[in-house]
């Protein structure tokens, strides 16, 4: 017996899915760098493992263009290499070279970028690389290893420079280790970029130096040593740092001729410099200390030259510290001011900024300060050359606090025109549920996660995390008169630049016009000047090429020509019996159709409108054709040159007519499917079609039906031209529920956008040619001026048509949008990625709970104040805590002792030195009486006769008068120890963490009591405890996961981790064997198992799943929706650098399946181009899942999200033809066990490379 009960269950084999679902907003450098063409003008945002390409455009705004997220490395450095005739900084200095080809003798290319990047990635690789199109979707990458000999710690590649005429880069380590790279000649780095093969190393050579490098840079030469090469290094060992240069000329190479070394003893002020600045006068440079500036001249050809020394600027006489200088930057000048001065921008960490403006002797002229950029500047801090003539382009970001684009004129302070968010240092996170409590069955599940943000000068935050597509709002104007808006039409005035705004409600109707430049200024245009009718609303609305502004009532149809003869006017009214039910324009063909309804008939009017410069039009299209059903909307698309009318009936049927020249023909109708037996209404309320970028021949496109019961319908849409019977067949996808109300829709070609109920979507088709999928993505509102705006339900929305011949600065593609009786003008992004909303906070944020009872989020944050009055000063930081509502439109919440705010109710404030460690809300239960408190912990260090932490019961309640929280302190319980953190269990007792016991401790009211000796003592502090009757889940500091079990009233150890990790955080799943997610420091997240467990060692197994991340996970928690049966349960991430990760377990089925593709995709070249050659060469045991590490078991989910942008032939290529060398038997048995392994997870698919793809992007989907 005693032989049976040792016997361990299996271990079950789950896999564990991580992907990132937010990535950090953390930027190191920002680099401008034109790698399309020299008229983009590129910016890139260097991340610590990914590149962000963004363009600015006209009215100086930074758009997106790409993402580059395939280094699966750390990024170190980032550098700009000029490939053009004649670099920017060279035509301006005009540096001679005796043997450099001119730009009139080098065949340059106008269509090819001026510009590559240049990356060390911490695999010690060097990457070079730009876009092979100026469209932005194509890299063109070379990617050089480096010396495996230096030690990875040493961070060969930590420093990057780039000689001034991008002759040479010199790549440094930490210490003792540099190599140079010199790269061959412009014009052959062209020829290359136009061939899409790049190699731009034409020699190489490695060199030891004796310390620590602090700095790294090439020097300008002398106008009359063009030819010649700089290099210098400050090298510190010891107490003392040296200045080395190393030179030599470019047209000898570094094999042939050494290069000379000259040394340079700095003196002691300069041993520590923080910041070290070329100059572009005779091999100059500048060191600044914290204490000095010094100018060094000409020291290669005299190295016993003394420098220039000039005292460092103090804006701030009273600041206690001195804060570090972070960056320089050099603004572009015109050719005569350049031969006399040098200017250079100087940041602070602070973000303070200075001007510097220094002679060709190295005297500084002026020395000016500027002004304050953000809150604070690290690496990010850059001048964006774009020819802008209203003042210098500044880029900065830092880590904490938003960075953002600042224009700055001359004697003038910094403006910022727009902001880049981020929300670390992440302290805390929490999420609650989406905005419907009740969401139909089958909509989508979206939580929303809160996070708090901490800062080191006290302005935190609580960020709201969404992903999905950004409109910021440019313009709003109110619609007082309006307030029922039931539709709207934006017009594009081709003559003026501006918009035409037609807006209806159910009594009238308006013509507005918004000049291009007029900002709000926006006038209503008189019935008599623009031909519409004003007094009846309006179904439809359009302006066909010519400019003809097309309006359709239930009663009459106007059209008019405003910005081309205001007189020409004209109009049709209905008889008496005729109303129109419906109607659609297609402004493209300027068609027009209607339902009109006549006696008990429903007929479908046809009619074009043509202008002939002076005379308005029109001509009927056929005879009227009745319809049996009742047509609701309709929809006219045209494919190539054939035109097709869709029409959606009440009944939930789709017909199609053709449109031809002379006659209406009906081809088919569909009736609509829903997958449920309950009584819905079928009824399509609008229609919008998306195109594939496909030959337009046999042209693929989808149908979205938006049902008057909240649901999306799309139709799979296949034309053939060639087929004259039936040129259109529809064919039914998947229902989507999206909510209760009518689905909105408005198409615009390749995209369409769609609102139900507070929901506001885009859909859009997947690129993928096989698959025809769509994407559906949510369309975030935000207001820059108020970065806490949180977007309501939309009434009525529209995107303006965009002209071929457009002006830049047009509202060409802008969203219009009516919504709180104001119309929003916005400009909407192209991708997708991260939209947070941020509410400021008067401190710096350290937790955060959400309470269900009040429906408010819960914050504790300190606040600091300096007492002057005594010597020493002291410092009092106090711990605060607030209530704010989750959907509050104020961007900032004010201090509780600010003199405008007196009205405010009483809130809790912390002693000085006091620590809030956890808040929770908790509500104890006595018979049938529920109470509800926030519990509040406390931490501090020792002080004599007090007690180190406390448990603090708050009783809040909402004032039904005034809907403010009023709060009140009910009980505190004072321990000897800091309470690090605290759990509910049972009725009415809480689990304290305080010191390393874990104590019980009940409400006055229960009737239970617990012994003293029922305390547990662990061997560190419990940083989080999570309860599953009857077991304690407890991560603790350096022991990983506890698990205890109330037995008899008393704590005993159940199991423990066999593993001693430092934890941080756990969520235990409640479905499944017995599962709990664990992560702890060094970003090890480890998923563990119950099953296994003996009384003899109480060990827990080892992990069932673990993954290795580049951060570590600070807070997990799991997604409160509910989880559709054939999905696994989600959980959240968050690190401290605001990365969120997702994470899922796996069947074993899946499993087996992703990392089968995972295995493929690493050695794929698309898909990871960074993988070693050597390991792509592959057989079927190279590729097949292993289960014999918990490592092997986790699978990349951003690896395979590649995999699924690159789409089903790609996949479908990787399958049968990617293995090299070439063997035919090889790729059948990876297709055969592909098969395989996609039949054990979705059963017997048809396609199984198209349906995998299309499952693995629904398991990708991120729901936030």
């Amino acid at each position: 017996m005693e032989a049976i009960s040792t016997v361990r269950p299996a271990r079950p084999k789950m896999g564990l899915l991580s992907q990132t679902a937010i990535p950090s907003p953390t930027i190191q450098w920002v680099v401008p760098a034109r790698l399309r063409h020299k008229l983009r003008n590129d910016v890139v945002f260097v991340g610590e493992r990914s590149l962000q390409i963004r363009e600015a455009v006209s009215g100086i705004h930074l758009e997106d263009v790409a993402v580059k997220s395939d280094f699966d490395a750390q990024i170190m450095a980032a550098k700009v290499i000029n490939v053009s005739a004649e670099p920017p900084w060279e035509a301006q200095m005009k540096m001679g070279a005796k043997n450099t080809p001119s730009a009139a003798s080098i065949d340059s290319r106008d269509d090819l970028p001026p510009q590559i990047l240049v990356l060390t990635l911490a695999t010690r690789e060097l990457v070079f690389l730009c876009f092979a199109d100026e469209e932005g979707k194509e890299f063109i990458t070379f990617h050089r290893p480096l010396p495996t000999d230096v030690s990875l710690f040493e961070r060969f590649g930590r420093s990057v420079a780039v000689d001034p005429r991008s002759r040479a880069i010199a790549i440094a380590a930490t210490s003792d280790y540099f190599g140079v790279f010199m790269l061959k000649p412009s014009h052959v780095l062209q020829s290359e970029i136009a061939g899409k093969k790049l190699d731009p190393i034409v020699e190489e050579r490695f060199f030891r130096v004796d310390g620590d490098i602090l700095f790294m840079d090439f020097l300008y030469p002398k106008a009359e040593d063009g030819d010649t090469i700089i290099l210098l290094l400050l090298v510190a060992k010891g107490k003392q740092t040296q200045a080395v240069f190393y030179d030599w000329d470019a047209q000898d190479g570094l094999r042939e001729a050494p290069p000379r070394v000259v040394k340079r003893l700095l003196p002691v002020e300069d041993r520590l410099p923080t910041l070290l600045a070329p100059l572009t006068k005779s091999s100059s440079f500048m060191i600044m200390t914290t204490t000095s500036i010094a100018i060094y001249k000409d020291i290669p050809s005299d190295p016993r030259k003394q420098p220039r020394r000039y005292p460092i600027p103090l804006p701030d006489r009273v600041s206690q510290r001195a804060p570090l200088w972070t960056r320089w930057a050099r603004p572009c000048r015109n050719w005569r001011y350049s031969q006399q001065h040098d200017g250079i921008y100087l940041c602070r960490e602070d973000g303070k900024l200075f001007y510097m403006e220094i002679s060709n002797e190295g005297d500084i002229e002026q020395h000016n300060y500027l002004g304050q950029l953000c809150s604070d500047v690290d690496g990010a801090f850059n001048i964006l050359d774009i020819g802008f003539e209203g003042g210098d382009l500044l880029l900065a970001a830092g880590n904490m606090g938003d960075g953002g684009l600042f224009i700055q004129k001359a004697r003038d302070l910094p403006r910022c025109v727009q902001k880049f968010s981020n929300w670390g240092p992440v302290i805390d996170s929490v999420f609650i549920n989406s905005s419907d409590p009740t969401p139909p069955p089958g909509a989508p599940t979206e939580g929303r996660l809160f996070v708090c943000s901490g800062s080191t000068i006290g302005q935190g935050a609580i960020m709201e995390l969404r992903h999905g597509i950004q409109a910021q709002i440019g313009l709003v104007i109110p619609l007082d008169e309006l307030s029922s808006a039931r539709d709207i039409w934006t017009m594009a005035d081709n003559v003026n630049g501006g918009s035409y705004i037609l807006i209806s409600d159910p009594m009238s109707s308006v013509l507005l016009y918004l000049p291009t430049d007029a900002g709000e200024d926006i006038s209503a245009i008189d019935e008599a000047e623009s031909g519409i009718n004003g007094s009846r609303q309006t179904l439809a609305a359009g302006c066909t090429p010519f400019g003809i502004l097309i309006q359709v009532t239930e009663k009459s149809l106007h059209c008019g020509s405003i910005p081309i003869a205001p007189s020409v006017n004209f109009s049709v009214e209905l008889e008496a019996h005729q109303t129109v039910i419906a109607a659609a324009i297609n402004e493209a063909v300027s068609t027009i159709v209607m339902a009109v309804r006549s006696h008990n008939e429903i007929h479908l009017r046809f009619s074009k409108v043509l202008f002939d410069g002076q005379e308005i039009k029109m001509v009927e299209i056929g005879e009227p054709v009745a319809i049996e059903y009742e047509p609701i909307c309709l929809s006219v698309e045209v494919f190539g040159s054939t035109a097709f009318l869709f029409v959606g009936t009440g009944n939930g049927r789709i017909a199609v007519y053709h449109v031809e020249e002379h006659a209406i023909t009906y081809l088919v109708d569909h009736s609509i499917q829903l997958e449920t037996d309950e009584d819905i209404s079928k009824a399509v309320e609008t229609l919008a079609r998306i195109s594939a970028d496909v030959d337009t021949s046999r042209e693929r496109s989808i149908l979205f039906c938006g049902l008057r019961s909240g649901i999306l319908i799309p139709l799979g849409i296949k034309f053939d031209s060639e087929d004259a019977v039936s040129p259109i067949e529809l064919r039914q996808f998947s229902p989507r529920q999206l909510g209760r109300t009518s689905v909105r829709l408005l198409g615009r070609g390749s995209f369409a956008l769609l609102t139900c109920a507070e929901g506001f979507w885009r859909v859009s088709h997947v690129r993928d040619s096989e698959s025809g999928g769509y994407s559906l993505e949510r369309i975030w509102i935000t207001d820059q001026n108020n970065p806490a705006y949180n977007q309501r339900s939309i009434d009525v929305f529209t995107v303006i048509n965009t002209p071929l011949d457009s002006q830049p600065d047009s509202l060409s593609e802008s969203l219009f949008c009516v919504t709180e009786e104001q119309l929003l003008i916005c400009t909407i992004g192209r991708k997708a990625g991260p939209v947070p909303r941020r509410i400021s906070l008067p401190g710096s944020a350290n937790r955060l709970a959400y309470s269900k009872h009040l429906q408010s989020l819960v914050v504790a944050y300190s606040t600091t104040e300096l007492d002057m009055t005594v010597d020493p000063i002291r410092r009092y930081t106090r711990p605060i805590i607030d209530f704010v509502d989750p959907d509050t439109q104020l961007s900032e919440i004010s201090h509780i002792h600010d003199p405008d705010t007196s009205e405010r109710p009483w809130r809790p404030l912390g002693a000085a030195g006091e620590k809030i460690t956890c808040l929770l809300e908790w509500t104890p239960r006595q018979g049938d009486e529920k109470y509800h408190f926030i519990v509040i912990c406390t931490s501090r260090k020792q002080q004599q006769d007090l007690p180190r932490g406390r448990v603090i019961f708050l009783q809040a309640s909402r004032d039904p008068r005034t809907s403010r929280i009023e709060c009140t302190v009910k009980h505190i319980h004072k321990f000897e120890n800091p309470v690090y953190s605290i759990a509910p269990y049972g009725a009415s007792t809480l689990m304290v963490a305080t010191g390393y016991d874990i104590v019980p401790l009940e409400n006055k009211l229960s009737e239970t009591r617990w012994p003293r000796s029922a305390r547990y003592t662990l061997l560190s502090p419990a940083v989080s405890i999570t309860v599953h009757e009857p077991y304690l889940y407890v991560s603790t500091a350096r022991e990983s996961l506890v698990i205890l079990k109330v037995s008899d009233d008393r704590l005993l150890l159940h199991a423990h981790d066999r593993v001693k990790r430092e934890g941080l955080s756990h969520c235990h799943l409640i479905d499944g064997p017995q599962l709990t997610l664990a992560s702890s420091k060094g970003g090890t997240v480890s998923l563990l198992t119950e099953r296994g467990i003996t009384d003899k060692d109480k060990l827990i197994p080892v992990a069932v799943s673990e993954a290795h991340l580049p951060l570590s996970v600070s807070r997990l928690l799991l997604h409160p929706d509910p989880t559709p049966s054939n999905h696994s349960p989600s959980l959240y991430g968050t690190t401290l650098d605001g990365t969120v990760y997702r994470f899922s377990p796996l069947r074993e089925t899946e499993w087996r399946l992703l990392r089968f593709l995972q295995n493929l995709a690493v050695r794929d070249p698309l898909i990871s181009p960074f993988t070693p050659r050597r390991k792509r060469r592959y057989g079927l045991a190279d590729i097949e899942p292993l289960d014999d590490k918990p490592s092997l078991m986790h699978v990349d989910g951003d690896i395979l999200t590649r995999l699924a942008d690159a789409g089903t032939s790609h996949l479908r290529q990787m399958l049968t033809a990617r293995v090299v060398p070439r063997d035919l038997a090889l790729e059948r048995r990876i297709f055969e066990r592909f098969s395989q392994m996609a039949a054990d997870v979705l059963g017997n698919p048809s396609d199984p490379v198209k349906e995998v793809l299309v499952w693995m992007r629904d398991m990708l989907h991120v729901g936030l």
